[in-house]
């Protein structure tokens, strides 16, 4: 699952949440970047850490008047059909682990949901070597308790009991369709009752692992290559997997974070909640000592 992420990006998608966010960053989100950006100097250098493609970039140069300079560095590879619509430099296959850049480089470092994904004992050392004294910090980190973060525990809670309980019975299922068996009513019935116990749990949970729209999708299609379509809604349940896993070690890092970042910098912890009172993740906010 290494390439999960750069086929991810492929897909054109502006931010890491898919489709969830329409475009990019709203509200709270939106509102700490601009904020951010009344503090950087026409023709700042600025680095964006994990920036995916682009989103971050995209919003404050969209809603600032001055010339800024942008890199931005991501571990997976870019969508430069993407990405070109963004005015900044787009570097793939760069580790915050190892920037490419030399000492006292950028005048203000930025990152947002993408930082704690790395070793951050490594990379934040890496970020402040290559930001200016009296560089601007601004990094925004999953929380393990955020209302972005805890319903996709509960989604990724729910995948892995479809991946060890629903996927074998649904195999068993698509080999007695293709050999017209009467064993399918019954593991239809077992099939149904997992899914209706998944759904006492948490109904959007098991709803968003698509296992329903699956089963649902081969019944109706019997004729077509139904070993094919399983392999891709495999391969796409190891995907959502992968990258909650992903997700939810990363916000196990925030406290970490903190504790490196105070040790490094003159930072300011803010937690983010929005109009709904609905807590997005926790803001860092300094300069380099």
């Amino acid at each position: 699952m290494k390439a999960y992420w750069s086929d991810y990006w492929a897909q054109g998608y502006i931010t890491s949440f898919g489709q969830d966010i329409k475009g990019n960053y709203t509200g709270k989100l939106k509102n700490c970047w601009l904020e951010f950006s009344e503090k950087l100097k026409g023709n700042s250098n600025v680095l964006d850490i994990g920036t995916g493609n682009g989103a971050l970039i995209d919003l404050i140069q969209k809603n600032v008047s001055m010339d800024l300079n942008f890199t931005g560095i991501d571990p997976a590879t870019i969508n430069l059909n993407t990405t070109k619509y963004i005015k900044g430099d787009f570097l793939s296959g760069v580790y915050a682990e190892a920037l490419p850049f030399g000492n006292e480089h950028f005048d203000a470092v930025i990152s947002q949901f993408a930082l704690e994904y790395s070793d951050i004992n490594v990379s934040l050392n890496e970020m402040l070597r290559v930001l200016k004294p009296n560089g601007l910090v601004q990094i925004i980190c999953h929380n393990i308790d955020s209302d972005i973060v805890v319903p996709n525990i509960k989604i990724l809670d729910s995948a892995r009991r479809v991946k060890t309980t629903m996927v074998p019975i649904l195999s068993d299922i698509i080999n007695a369709i293709q050999k017209k068996s009467d064993n399918e009513a019954i593991l239809s019935a077992s099939l149904n009752k997992l899914i209706n116990d998944d759904k006492k749990i948490n109904p959007h949970a098991i709803n968003a692992t698509l296992l329903i729209n699956f089963y649902e999708f081969i019944l109706k299609n019997r004729s077509i290559d139904l070993n094919k379509a399983f392999s891709l809604f495999k391969s796409e349940l190891d995907g959502l997997i992968y990258r909650l896993e992903d997700l939810k070690s990363a916000a196990d890092k925030n406290s970490t974070v903190y504790s490196l970042l105070s040790e490094l910098c003159e930072i300011e912890k803010v937690d983010l909640i929005d109009s709904n009172k609905e807590k997005i993740g926790s803001l860092y906010k300094g300069y380099k000592k």
